[in-house]
């Protein structure tokens, strides 16, 4: 709420709550300092509407004598020549110096200074003192000064510069550097001072310390000046706008006078005299030279200007600094771009180009850690939070902020599950890597860094209540008060954010990329996988008539080589009869599988119950012979082509049977589980059941889990167990279409566990008695 680096602008009333310094209308203070004067003349006619009312003290003439006047009432004709040539010659709230005299004054100069606001001239005067000096020497002194400031390499160097030439310039007893940070609080980074006063170097201050609209008016008025803080105001005399009826707006006026309770910030301090001069980043306030000094102290206008010229150099040098470092790491992020694009053209695959580029896009970006999140998949690179975390955190930042980018880099402060993960993720950006569901986000981490702050003072105590229990005073003591700051991480620089974005462009357009070839492609397996469906229906039934001649001829011959009772003969008939048998197996499921594409029904809710039942009737003599027991579970309605779902269980229910354990009874169980994925706003929640048939049979080696689901894939030769070994390719083919998986869980003679899942018709989550 004051201005701790030096000028705090709180509003003039005696006793003000320091809570609503924030609200208060400071730029309308209605009085100025005593070390000058104010007139304020109206635009045309430049007809005095209002003046300070401490006139008398310099002129000997009554404010109630000017005001309604022309100028030419209290100025000779030259002044009023110079003040007209000016007004014509500038435009806007700029203050521009002119010299001016009394009529009736005497010979002592006035530095003057003019500017427009709210439809007004404002006119400051403060007496030429003997400080005053001519152009050479001004630019003497500030081209030194200049040059001096200009030869600094880096920002340290610039602003402890910038504090010494503004001391010299000014003979304050302290000058510092004060710097805003995002939350406005400040840090003092350079100082130049007097070895008998305190050093606030390396001090932060918070950011009630100089107020939102006090900020305002630093930037809209770069100088401000107290020479004595015990000075008595001087009123403005009418202090109302002739056409508005407001209170005339002191907002660009060097003479505004203050706040007593800012007054009372500088006393607490040990001040007596003050200036401070705006650093401007454009419309920015970057931060502030603040001029403390012990005893009362005024500074001529040049000097000011001297001072404001230092200010915008270190400005200038400031942005050159910013802006060469923003160019070097774009130049850094360009090479890297250049090679994460070869390298996942090369390999076909943007997760695999990120991770080989890892340790340069987490270095360029101030990272330690990168995910690339989507509802598929997840990859991370480096120190990231759980991928459970990682989830939590990316719905939350979606709900909560809902922009197209989410960064921070105090994010247990906001989310504070995050303070289980701060020592890896304090600070976040998250990009988003598309704008329809599923969401896919890039995320970059920043860990916490533990930061031991000095403060000028408790900035948890900014003001004290009087002893009596009056009002709010400013805080007494501005000695160092240590805090140890945790749960925050290098905060994201713009021209970081800048980079995130557009490596998220180049990750998108090599996605589309990949999308648009994937289609291309998939366009044309859908073609090779028609024709080839069409060629091995066609196929297959060509193939039905030669076999059937050879199993016929077959059969003759056999019936013919059994009547010469030759044995030989007779058991290699027999091997082309099995032969055959096979071979018309083999050929019938091969024609199933190419109509499974062909011949498929839309989907409609079916009973999976129902179907079992059907199934296990169908088998009931092959379970009898197997002197088998089958268990059918609850099992729940689904949205299937029901013909294809009989043939899954049926085909599952028969390798079952089939693969049963000679030394021990057949058991055979067919159950559900249903299971709910994580609700979420884009399709409501992912509920989706899993059928399993489990048998005791004889197992097998799990790491042929994958290859069982292969067409013509067998574990056992023909002579051991019938089959084409096409059962459980058709299996996967059904499954795949109505949008599930398959799978097995199995151990050499201790059984298999075969599996499917299939997505749940809306609002079902759960089983039906069967």
């Amino acid at each position: 709420m004051h201005d701790g680096a030096g000028q705090g602008e709180p509003p003039i009333p005696v006793a003000v709550d320091l809570t609503s310094c924030d609200r208060e209308p400071i730029h309308v203070p209605g009085a100025i300092q005593p070390h000058g004067l104010l007139f304020a003349f109206t635009e045309g006619d430049l007809r005095t509407v209002s003046v300070s009312a401490n006139l008398p003290d310099l002129l000997g003439i009554r404010p109630d004598d000017l005001v309604g006047r022309p100028i030419d009432a209290a100025f000779d004709a030259d002044s009023h020549a110079r003040l007209r040539a000016v007004l014509r010659q500038t435009e806007g709230t700029a203050g521009t110096p002119v010299a001016m005299q009394f009529r009736a004054g005497g010979d002592a100069g006035l530095d003057g200074v003019v500017h427009r606001n709210d439809g007004l001239v404002l006119l400051e005067l403060e007496p030429r003192g003997p400080e005053s000096e001519g152009a050479h020497a001004f630019f003497r002194r500030t081209s030194g000064a200049i040059r001096r400031l200009q030869a600094a390499r880096t920002l340290t160097d610039a602003c402890a510069a910038a504090a010494r030439e503004v001391r010299n310039i000014t003979g304050f007893d302290r000058v510092k550097i004060y710097r805003f940070a995002s939350d406005f609080s400040g840090e003092v980074i350079a100082e130049s001072r007097d070895e008998a006063i305190e050093s606030f170097l390396g001090l932060h201050f918070p950011p009630s310390d100089i107020p939102a609209q006090a900020r305002a008016l630093y930037t809209l008025n770069p100088i401000r000046i107290i020479p004595d803080i015990d000075y008595r105001p001087a009123l403005m005399v009418p202090n109302r706008h002739p056409t508005t009826g407001r209170p005339i707006d002191l907002s660009f006026a060097v003479l505004r006078s203050v706040s007593p309770i800012h007054l009372e910030y500088m006393r607490n301090m040990g001040i007596r005299g003050t200036m401070s001069i705006s650093i401007l980043r454009g419309d920015r306030l970057w931060g502030l030279i603040a001029c403390h000094n012990r005893l009362p102290r005024h500074v001529g206008h040049d000097a000011r200007q001297a001072c404001e010229m230092v200010a915008q150099v270190l400005a200038w040098q400031i942005g050159v600094m910013e802006e060469d470092a923003v160019t070097r790491h774009s130049l850094k992020g360009k090479a890297i771009q250049r090679r994460l694009l070869g390298d996942m053209e090369q390999m076909r695959d943007h997760r695999a180009g990120l991770i080989g580029n890892s340790e340069a896009l987490l270095d360029l970006m101030g990272a330690s850690g990168l995910c690339l999140y989507g509802r598929d998949a997840v990859t991370t690179i480096g120190r990231t939070p759980s991928i459970a975390a990682i989830e939590r955190l990316v719905d939350w930042a979606i709900r909560a902020d809902g922009a197209e980018l989410f960064q921070t880099d105090r994010l247990p402060t906001l989310l504070p599950e995050a303070t289980a993960y701060a020592d890896v993720a304090s600070g976040v950006l998250a990009v988003p890597l598309s704008r329809s569901p599923p969401r896919r986000v890039m995320l970059w981490f920043r860990p916490e860094v533990t930061q031991t702050v000095r403060w000028g003072g408790n900035p948890e105590k900014p003001v004290e209540r009087e002893p009596n229990g009056g009002r709010l005073q400013p805080r007494k003591s501005f000695a160092a008060w240590t805090e140890e700051s945790r749960g925050r991480a290098v905060p994201w620089q713009p021209h970081e954010i800048v980079a995130a974005v557009e490596l998220r462009e180049l990750v998108i357009d090599v996605i589309l990329r990949k999308a648009e070839e994937l289609e291309s492609v998939n366009t044309q397996l859908a073609r090779s996988n028609e024709e080839l469906e069409s060629f091995a229906y066609v196929a297959s039934h060509d193939l039905k008539e030669p076999l059937r001649h050879i199993e016929a001829f077959a059969g003759l011959l056999g019936e013919t080589i059994r009547q010469t009772g030759d044995a030989r003969l007779d058991a290699m008939v027999g091997g082309i009869e099995s032969s055959s048998r096979r071979l018309r197996n083999l050929i019938n499921d091969l024609a199933e599988f190419s109509r499974l594409g062909r011949h498929a029904q839309p989907l409609a809710p079916a009973s999976l119950g129902e179907i079992a039942q059907e199934v296990m009737a169908d088998l009931r003599q092959r379970i009898e012979e197997a002197r088998a027991t089958v268990r059918c579970e609850a099992l729940p309605t689904v949205l299937c082509d029901r013909n294809q779902m009989r043939q899954v269980l049926q085909n599952l229910l028969s390798n079952a049977l089939k693969y049963r354990h000679p030394e021990r009874p057949c058991e055979i169980r067919i159950f559900a589980q249903v299971e709910n994925g994580k609700p979420h706003r884009e399709v409501g929640t992912d509920a989706f059941v899993r059928v399993f048939v489990a048998d005791n049979g004889i197992g097998f080696d799990p790491k042929y889990a994958e290859q069982v689901f292969e067409p013509f894939q067998r574990l056992h030769g023909p002579d051991e167990y019938e089959g084409s070994g096409i059962g459980l390719a058709i299996c996967r083919k059904i499954i795949q279409r109505h949008g599930g998986k398959v799978g097995v869980e199995t151990a050499p003679n201790e059984g298999a566990t075969f599996w499917f899942s299939l997505p749940l018709p809306a609002g079902q989550d759960g089983a039906e008695q069967v």
